[in-house]
């Protein structure tokens, strides 16, 4: 009987054994099922992580959404000139009929505010409700930065060369280096007196950048020519614009960029009244204004460049940081030459227009 019982209690203790290395097996296979589910949960992170970096870095505004946005979402907008002007401000307003089209938004703007007001322009749209205030001006940027930091749910948009503020602060802007180089590679090529000039409104970090690669495109192309600069300090001074445009053809200047709104309207009338003189156009073609005169113009998609500021904010893109376009995303261009270049000439600048466009040419500041 003795032997009976010992013998149940050797099986027993074997038996418990046996459980208890069965315990550790399956608690060590749970235990790598729960790493390899960790391991493939981390990577998957890293690849959602990756992707979205990518895809900040080099925004796709292609993608917008059309007319998907409740029309709860109120956007304004800020301009230094008026709507109707044939200028920056008009393509900045027509920026905002898209706006209003694509994105069913409720929207409403202010214009001629100079930058010295501009400051109560823009707070009276974030003390409104408005999600987007759009400012269109480099003389709105001190105001922009005030009013951001009292209300930073609203998003604030600078239609200029501008850092950010990594929060609700950001800008869009064009790649103006690009056309700077390009204006004067093209003056050069065309003036017969080895004399070119360029005029813009005023010194904002975006012109001072054009006119910088203005004048490394005017020497790349033609060492011999001087390159001749002015900043009226104004966008509507038409008076002062024709006097230093016409200062300029006095010194010898027969090749002149003009990028200065109203005033560099009448100052594009002006000098092309006189013999030998040519202009290039800015912001739309001014082909019209002087025909045989004007060898081409600049053009400035100014409506889709506002409208890339909405895509990023409505796409929960926006950083607080600048985001730049130009010739690749097919937001500057330039009008038709209209036989104001010969044919070498043409094919001579379609080369280095690529070369800006691919990089191959530096245009950076």
């Amino acid at each position: 009987m003795r032997s009976r019982v010992r013998a149940v209690k050797i099986v027993e203790i074997a038996l418990n054994k046996f459980i208890e290395v069965e315990k550790v097996i399956l608690l060590r296979k749970a235990i790598m099922r729960i790493q390899s589910l960790l391991k493939q949960m981390t990577l998957a992170a890293l690849a959602l992580f990756f992707a979205i970096g990518c895809s900040r870095s080099t925004p796709n505004v292609n993608s917008s959404p059309e007319a998907s946005t409740s029309s709860s979402f109120r956007v304004a907008m800020v301009t230094i000139g008026p709507k109707d002007n044939n200028s920056w401000a008009q393509g900045c307003f027509e920026g905002l009929n898209l706006i209003k089209d694509k994105f069913n938004a409720q929207v409403d703007f202010t214009d001629n505010i100079d930058g010295e007001h501009s400051e109560a322009a823009i707070r009276k749209y974030a003390q409104s409700g408005y999600g987007l205030v759009i400012a269109c001006s480099g003389a709105y940027s001190k105001a922009a930065e005030k009013v951001a930091k009292e209300f930073p749910r609203t998003k604030f948009a600078l239609i200029t060369t501008h850092p950010g503020n990594n929060k609700n602060l950001g800008a869009v802007a064009f790649r103006s280096g690009e056309v700077g180089y390009l204006t004067g590679a093209l003056a050069a090529m065309k003036t017969k007196s080895n004399k070119v000039g360029y005029i813009v409104g005023a010194p904002y970090p975006v012109y001072k950048e054009e006119e910088a690669l203005f004048r490394r495109g005017v020497k790349a192309t033609n060492p011999s020519v001087q390159p001749s600069t002015a900043f009226l300090n104004t966008w509507s001074d038409t008076d002062k614009a024709t006097k230093v445009a016409t200062d300029m053809v006095a010194s010898g200047v027969d090749v002149l960029t003009i990028n200065a709104d109203e005033a560099g309207l009448a100052a594009l009338k002006a000098v092309t009244q006189k013999p030998g003189v040519f202009v290039i156009g800015w912001a739309k073609d001014q082909y019209e204004l002087a025909p045989g005169k004007v060898l081409t113009s600049v053009l400035q998609d100014i409506p889709n460049l506002v409208l890339n500021a909405v895509v990023l904010t409505q796409q929960g893109r926006w950083e607080g940081k600048l985001y730049k376009f130009g010739l690749r995303e097919k937001i500057y261009d330039f009008a038709p030459f209209r036989g104001s270049l010969t044919s070498q000439e043409e094919d001579t600048f379609k080369t280095i227009r690529e070369a800006v466009t691919t990089g191959k040419i530096d245009v950076s500041p």
